[in-house]
């Protein structure tokens, strides 16, 4: 994978008020390189969250999901199962403290990302 430069190409600056505003922009530019050249994680680009969820001993029975977001999540990806089950929208409206899920098979440990 080829990095990103973090130089710019401009001409010397010929004025103090130059050499600042050269020096801010290459401060930036430097920082950005820096944050793309050792790799952006998921949640950087998401205003989301991960939670560890296990789902209830019984199947298909809701289950209270506490996040930390603050506000009311639209949605969650399944990152991770310990075995074969499906996580599903379990019915009650979410809430910005909880959301309510659902699966088909009894105590599966999971990994959810909520969004």
């Amino acid at each position: 994978m080829s990095h990103i430069k973090s130089a710019l190409l401009f001409p010397s600056p010929k004025t103090q008020v130059d050499r600042d505003v050269y020096n801010e922009i290459q401060d930036i530019v430097r920082d950005i390189a820096s944050i793309l050249n050792n790799g952006l994680l998921f949640e950087d680009n998401f205003d989301g969250l991960y939670v560890d969820y296990t789902s209830n001993a019984t199947p298909d029975t809701e289950d209270t999901v506490s996040h930390g977001l603050g506000r009311v999540p639209t949605g969650f990806l399944v990152v991770n199962l310990d075995k074969a089950g499906i996580v599903y929208d379990g019915g009650t409206a979410w809430t910005s403290t909880n959301i309510y899920l659902k699966c088909n098979v009894a105590s599966v440990a999971t990994k959810i990302f909520i969004f």
